[in-house]
């Protein structure tokens, strides 16, 4: 029995040291500081929808903070990943020109109150085709999802006008990592896609310290551009800015 045994414990000490040593489980957790640069046209019936500005039109704020939360399955050089970014954005102010959003206008003088939406989702991934003493170089493949809705709202008329639109794009990228002394770390990522008179890029750089094992701390910068067009409707979304963030493994 004790010679059955042996084997046994043995393949099993093995195969869970190969999974503590590879299959690791990252969370990680960022705070983005955005600058926002929006641009949306929305037609109906036929009406052709006015370019609007989404901070200067419409007043919205064009610094502000986001919380992004990631996961990342590391099976060697293989990698499952999964982002979630909610992005929202209000505004408040009175029109100084006449906007048509929707196949409804807006008239100059009237104040407005407007809301913009983007839940941004990305499934991928990523193969390693180099990962030694601290140097990685990456393939990416991602599905990112796209949940957009942008509302314009003239409570004194009671007119409330919005459009929705989910947009998945499929994106391929390149990630990268240099490892330098004393603990830290360089890394950069780009992913994106092009067609008609669509695109999407999201690309970052960013610096790493490692000061225990399995415990990340970097701060970088980031932009993410998306251009979308739905028919005579279109949207552009330009977002930049730095960024911190903490990951840990397991």
């Amino acid at each position: 029995m004790k010679k059955i045994l042996l084997p046994v414990v043995v393949f099993a000490v093995s195969l869970f040291a190969y999974s503590s040593a590879e299959a690791i489980v990252h969370v990680e957790g960022r705070y983005w500081f955005t600058t926002l640069d929006s641009k949306v046209t929305v037609t109906d019936a036929g009406i052709i929808g006015t370019e609007i500005n989404a901070a200067d039109t419409l007043g919205m704020d064009k610094s502000k903070n986001f919380w992004e939360g990631r996961i990342d399955l590391n099976l060697g050089s293989h990698h499952l990943r999964y982002a979630y970014l909610p992005l929202s954005w209000d505004g408040h102010k009175t029109l100084i020109q006449s906007v048509t959003f929707k196949g409804a206008t807006y008239t100059a003088s009237t104040m407005v109150d407007s809301k913009l939406d983007i839940v941004y989702q990305r499934l991928g991934y990523r193969y390693d085709i180099i990962d030694m003493l601290g140097n990685q170089l990456g393939i990416i493949f991602d599905i990112k999802l796209l949940g957009i809705n942008a509302q314009l709202k003239d409570p004194a008329l009671s007119l409330d006008k919005s459009y929705s639109l989910t947009v998945p794009v499929p994106t391929i990228g390149v990630g990268a990592q240099i490892g330098l002394p004393f603990l830290f770390s360089i890394g950069a990522e780009v992913t994106g896609i092009a067609y008609g008179s669509n695109s999407l890029l999201d690309g970052e750089a960013s610096v790493n310290f490692n000061p225990v094992p399995f415990t990340t701390i970097s701060g970088g910068y980031r932009i993410f551009n998306v251009e979308v067009k739905d028919g005579d409707n279109k949207g552009s979304f330009n977002l930049a800015g730095p960024f911190l963030m903490v990951r840990m493994g397991w």
